[in-house]
């Protein structure tokens, strides 16, 4: 008796060794993965009863942000994707083979369906998860990865440039299934997976996260799962015929510009094309202004076509000075025109009086005719530097001293100053006969206050109100980016 319980038992032992070599043995796996794959059809959906909806799970992990077009609106994105679902066909007992996974080839198994719907490109259409081979359990969860590179479409929003906050989604569903087939469901008990993880970099030493790509910040990622159908996209479980609508999932990033050298690049440059600008309704001497205004509008070329690549489609604040600087420039080079060619008494007739106007505003002080001047004759003028009581003062005997003479020409003010010679002193006593001009022009001496045309006095006031109106424009720019 005692002999057949030694059998028993050494019985036992050699089939608990045969099991475990078969577990190990490559072989033996390979053997169980042909039996298993027997009768096994890829296209079919892997349910037994035909009513039975299959629960899929997608997840999306964002690697790399290759490239953000603002005018076409698009993004690259690269990452790795996910999905699980259950495989009825791809059952097996545990106990009797004591396997407890194995990888099959993602192409000789099912797969949904899944589809870009916002791609922007034809090719990245449909997705496949065909990089790696895919992991089955023996109670039939299937667990397939790729990796892939969305070129998505987005809605961009430059309302706050340069402070903007952009949002670029990643629809995708099943295009052959219907719900009433297939469901994208969310993941359940795993809430980290609840929306897309953004690693961007790998390094296990430095583990600080990377967010900074191509001049954008990637902020955070999200998910929304819907059913479309004839009422658009419904968050809730929608009521009527499955077979009306479709499981969608929505992944998405938000992103968040960074311009790191924004005031130095842009602000600066832009500042001082303003001061440029406003500075010039401040200067009578046309040429002095035509001169500033062409050197403002060479600065906004060379510094607007890197502005202009930064900044968004209809770009405004840019766009508003440019404008402005033209008009400018006509007003001054056409004003000028007018006052050299229009009679002495020409006034223009605006059904008012617009000199009035600052007077009545009690501003009158800011449309005073003098303005900046550039001109050395003007910044050191003999009026300024020479007393005045030098100029034709008398001598000591009470006749008049007439060594300094102000005389004036139709275009210039020039000032002769009568020297005595060495070898022939003049007496203070003789009077300067004649005063002679180079051009032959009469001259005529310069009254103490000589009155200015109406015509001219018209046009300052008008560069004066372009100036207060230009001031305004730009407040109200700012207010509206800032604001709104």
């Amino acid at each position: 008796m005692w002999k057949l319980r030694v059998a028993l038992l050494v019985l036992i032992i050699l089939w608990n060794v045969w099991n475990a070599y078969a577990a190990g043995n490559p072989e033996g796996e390979a053997q169980f993965l042909k039996k298993l794959m027997v009768g096994y059809n890829n296209k079919i959906r892997p349910v037994k009863v035909e009513t039975t909806v299959t629960q899929v799970t997608v997840f999306l992990n964002i690697a790399h942000v290759e490239k953000v077009d603002e005018e076409e609106q698009t993004a690259l994105v690269h990452g790795h994707l996910w999905a699980s679902w259950t495989d009825e066909y791809l059952m097996w007992d545990r106990k009797n083979t004591n396997i407890s996974k194995v990888s099959i080839p993602s192409l000789k198994i099912w797969q949904p369906a899944l589809a870009l719907y916002n791609s922007a490109r034809g090719n990245t259409w449909h997705l496949y998860m065909n990089g790696l081979p895919a992991t089955v359990y023996s109670n039939g969860k299937v667990w397939s990865s790729g990796t892939f590179s969305f070129f998505v479409t987005c809605q961009f929003d430059f309302t706050n440039w340069p402070f903007d906050q952009q949002s670029c989604p990643i629809v995708i569903a099943d295009w052959v299934y219907g719900l009433a087939q297939v469901n994208l469901s969310d993941p359940y008990n795993m809430a980290e997976y609840a929306k897309p993880t953004i690693r961007m970099s790998y390094d296990p030493i430095d583990n600080k996260k990377k967010r900074h790509v191509g001049g954008w910040e990637v902020l955070d990622s999200w998910k929304k799962h819907c059913y479309w159908g004839p009422q658009g996209c419904k968050e809730g479980q929608p009521e009527g015929e499955p077979d009306w609508y479709w499981s969608l999932l929505e992944f998405g990033i938000t992103l968040k510009r960074h311009l790191p050298y924004y005031q130095l690049t842009i602000v600066c440059p832009m500042t001082l094309t303003w001061l440029l600008f406003l500075l010039t309704f401040w200067i009578d001497n046309c040429n002095m202004a035509v001169a500033l205004i062409m050197l403002n509008l060479i600065l906004q070329a060379t510094y607007g076509w890197n502005l202009i690549r930064q900044m968004p489609p209809g770009i405004q604040l840019y766009s508003l000075t440019g404008f402005l600087t033209v008009f400018q420039f006509a007003l001054v080079v056409y004003t000028n025109f007018l006052e050299e060619r229009l009679p002495k008494d020409y006034v223009i007739n605006f059904g008012f009086d617009i000199t009035e106007i600052p007077k009545k505003l009690g501003v009158e002080k800011w449309f005073k005719p003098k303005g900046f001047s550039f001109d050395p004759q003007e910044i050191l003028s003999p009026e300024e530097y020479i007393p005045k009581e030098i100029v034709n003062a008398p001598l000591e005997d009470g006749s008049p001293f007439e060594g300094i003479a102000l005389v004036q020409s139709e275009s210039e003010t020039e000032y002769l100053i009568n020297l005595p010679s060495n070898s022939e002193p003049e007496s203070s006593h003789e009077k300067i006969e004649h005063l002679r001009v180079e051009d032959a022009r009469p001259t005529t001496v310069i009254p103490e206050e000589q009155e200015e045309r109406k015509l001219s006095v018209q046009f300052h006031h008008i560069k004066r109100f372009c100036f207060f109106i230009a001031v305004f424009i730009y407040i109200c720019a700012f207010a509206l980016v800032i604001l709104f």
